[in-house]
């Protein structure tokens, strides 16, 4: 056996954290997967997904019954009518979906009742709580949606619901760690360039946001890259603003030179840089826009903080000041990233799943998902069961089918909000107009692995020197530190003997062959997710952190003691792109057309809002309970 499936058996089948199919087979999605939690985490008869190791995210079990549907036109050719009803049942358990049940509980009161259906084993969507427990402590990552991110140009109605679920922003801020600034032009994040593609591994310590600025002692920094001299020239004058370009900028109309050409092309043809030197902003453009920079216009790269503005010119500055994001980017993280705000949802609809209330104690909070789905509860949340129809029917209330334990079952009530995201709705509602269909299913969701890696002890990771790790040519362009917030009696600490948690972020898009759109690279690496195994992505993990931390006593086998990837087919938003999308009027854009009520049927995603954030999940919340309130009382209105 080799050292990789020994460490595989160890990990996933001795601790229990993985349940054999053949043994999942014989009991049903909860008692396989509390099988596998008693193992895990030591709490003995709870149902507790957040300290599953493994595979998670869209995990096993989470997307077959919809892609019977969406693939192959698949479904159950009855269902049991339960006899439930319900004000408003909701499908997805994400950030919009909660954020639905909690508006709606509102304006319609306490005793509301409300269902709320999530196809995977734990609730919150890819705001999702990775927990760990080693040598006595208990250690948080984020498995997906991790930030508060500009949260001054939120909405009002995003504003409130956060404050009113007791985030007080400052607070949060407060209590991170300074060193963890990833967007902050002064703090120093290691460089990790790759002996593949660099020639040796090594990592370069410096204020590298500010030093593609001509902040600091950027021509040192520069000068200590593993390229050659000629590029480290080049570099420096690129980044002071003296570099002869080897091509001239169109004098006219510059606006649509840099919306229309690509950023790899400006910087191969125009900057004149070779690889591996022009892949160096591969993390920044990666974890925004999880492509690479064939795929990205130029205007695109530099508002969002790479390079270029120093050889563009005024005139480029000039038409694209308004929409730079780096000037004001305010990013604020909870130790389990969006879970926190999740949990929190989560504790407010249903006050018997968890003690407390502040979001100090939500943290460390014991969650009882037996409590979730309670019959004498007014607000129900039924994890491990996949919508598979909602339709409006004759007298005015609509019905929501769905298939859990390979049972298929229906419920009735008086609205429904779709808080799955948009490609599925043509599906669920198969009668819906065939243009609002088109509209839903134009974006494509872009695929992410979040994973986190429970180690023994901090002692390489902090020889290296730092807590943020930019790796533009590694498999994982993004890796740091779990989030270091200390809230609660939840406490980080960077002692060298104690268990850490190292975050890994990236996508596995694929460079573009030319032809490709956008659209054309996030299917084909949602392909390459479904079809990556476990083994081939731990390999991947190993290889890179040895090479990153190898050099300050690393050592694969001895220290990683779990690993967390969370895997999302369906990740941010689709936002669209200068490169390959036209500019719609307002109105007519296919999230717009998209989003349209559909009797008594909205649509809340981040998807309908075309934002890949934390506040586009709550407006979309927001505005889909109000469609849906406003109609009953113009029904109301009309029948009195």
């Amino acid at each position: 056996m080799n050292k990789l499936a020994k460490h595989i058996t160890r990990r996933d089948f001795l601790n229990g954290v993985t349940v054999s199919l053949a043994g999942a087979a014989t009991m049903g999605p909860q008692t396989a997967l509390a099988a596998a939690v008693k193992s895990a985490s030591g709490r003995a008869g709870n149902y507790y997904p957040p300290a599953l190791t493994g595979i998670r995210g869209s995990h096993d079990g989470a997307f077959e019954s919809s892609h019977a549907l969406a693939w192959r036109g698949e479904k159950p050719s009855s269902y049991q009518a339960l006899n439930e009803e319900y004000d408003l049942v909701v499908v997805g358990a994400g950030i919009s979906g909660l954020a639905a049940a909690l508006f709606y509980q509102q304006k319609a009161g306490k005793d509301a009742r409300i269902l709320v259906l999530d196809n995977h084993d734990d609730f919150g969507g890819h705001a999702r709580r990775n927990e760990f427990h080693s040598q006595g402590q208990m250690l948080l990552g984020p498995g997906g949606s991790g930030n508060f991110q500009d949260s001054h140009l939120y909405s009002q109605q995003s504003k409130r619901l956060i404050s009113e679920l007791g985030f007080d922003l400052n607070k949060v801020r407060d209590a991170m760690a300074p060193s963890w600034g990833m967007a902050d032009a002064e703090v120093d994040v290691g460089l990790y360039t790759d002996s593949k593609h660099f020639g040796e591994d090594k990592i370069i310590n410096g204020p590298w946001m500010g030093t593609w600025f001509g902040m600091g002692n950027y021509p040192e920094l520069i000068q200590s890259l593993t390229v050659s001299k000629s590029e480290q020239q080049k570099l420096i004058a690129f980044v002071e603003g003296t570099l002869e370009l080897q091509k001239t900028i169109p004098e006219k109309d510059i606006k649509h030179f840099l919306k229309t050409t690509s950023y790899q092309t400006f910087l191969s043809d125009y900057v004149g840089l070779a690889e591996p030197t022009s892949s160096l902003w591969n993390t920044i453009i990666g974890v925004t826009f999880c492509l690479y920079p064939d795929s990205i216009s130029i205007a695109e790269a530099v508002k969002w903080g790479v390079p270029g503005f120093s050889v563009l010119g005024e005139e480029a500055y000039t038409v694209l000041a308004d929409s730079l994001i780096m000037e004001e980017s305010d990013i604020v993280w909870m130790p389990d990233g969006n879970a926190s705000l999740t949990r929190q949802m989560v504790r407010r609809l249903i006050p018997a799943v968890a003690s407390g209330g502040t979001i100090e104690d939500v943290v460390t909070a014991q969650f009882d998902y037996g409590k979730l789905d309670l019959p004498n509860h007014p607000v129900k949340l039924r994890l491990n069961s996949s919508a598979v129809n909602a339709s409006n029917n004759p007298d005015g209330t609509v019905s929501v089918a769905y298939v859990t334990k390979g049972a298929a079952y229906r419920v009735k009530a008086k609205h429904c909000v779709l808080a799955c995201y948009n490609g599925l709705i043509p599906h669920l509602c198969p009668d819906m107009p065939e243009e609002q269909k088109e509209s839903l299913r134009y974006s494509v969701k872009v695929p992410l692995l979040a994973t986190n890696v429970l180690i023994r002890n901090r002692q390489a990771f902090n020889k290296a020197g730092v807590e943020v790790f930019h790796c533009p040519t590694s498999h994982y362009h993004l890796v740091s530190s779990a989030p270091p917030v200390s809230i609660g009696d939840y406490k980080t600490n960077d002692d060298p003997d104690s268990p850490m948690v190292i975050y890994m972020l990236t996508s596995p898009t694929d460079r573009n062959n030319g032809s490709q759109t956008g659209r054309d690279l996030y299917r084909q690496a949602r392909h390459k997710l479904y079809t990556t195994t476990f083994a081939d992505y731990e390999q991947d993990i190993r290889e890179q952190l040895t090479g990153m931390f190898g050099p300050f006593g690393f050592d694969a086998d001895r220290d990683i003691e779990a690993i967390t990837i969370n895997r999302w087919s369906h990740g941010y938003a689709y936002d669209y792109m200068e490169l390959y999308d036209p500019e719609w009027p307002t109105g007519k854009a296919p999230h717009e057309l998209g989003r349209k009520p559909y009797g008594r049927i909205s649509i809340a995603n981040s998807d309908s809002e075309n934002k890949a954030y934390l506040n586009g999940a709550i407006d979309a919340a927001w505005r889909a309970v109000n469609e849906q309130l406003e109609s009953e009382q113009k029904a109301d209105d009309s029948a009195a």
